[in-house]
């Protein structure tokens, strides 16, 4: 099984306002990607966090999904556009730097399994 890194990102329309949750290997080329084949103006970054595997990428990504599922922008082409509250964006970029910080912890605590090993 091969296991490569994937982030969750949440992006922004400039010109809606809308926002776009997705998951990519790469979201800086993705960034690019949205605002080529999307309807939309400048696309700005908010936020993005990592994952280990694609899979745990998607979860999170449905499970976002299906909480917003009533702010749903199909105007902006796509079934992972939203139109969200302020608060809103900053909750979930709080979960997202909350993740990030785990992720942070579990390295360190892997380092020092390793090098306790050497």
């Amino acid at each position: 099984m091969k296991y490569e890194m994937c982030s969750l990102y949440i992006v922004e329309d400039t010109l809606s306002g809308d926002v776009k949750i997705g998951i990519s290997n790469n979201p800086r080329e993705r960034k690019n990607e949205i605002q080529e084949q999307y309807n939309v103006g400048e696309v700005r970054g908010i936020s993005v966090t990592w994952f280990l595997t694609r899979k745990e990428a998607l979860y999170w990504e449905s499970k976002f999904h299906k909480k917003f599922s009533h702010k749903h922008s199909p105007s902006r082409g796509g079934k992972e556009w939203f139109t969200l509250t302020t608060e809103e964006i900053n909750q979930f970029v709080g979960w997202m730097r909350e993740s990030n910080r785990q992720n942070i912890e579990k390295i360190n605590i892997l380092k020092k399994l390793i090098k306790d090993i050497d």
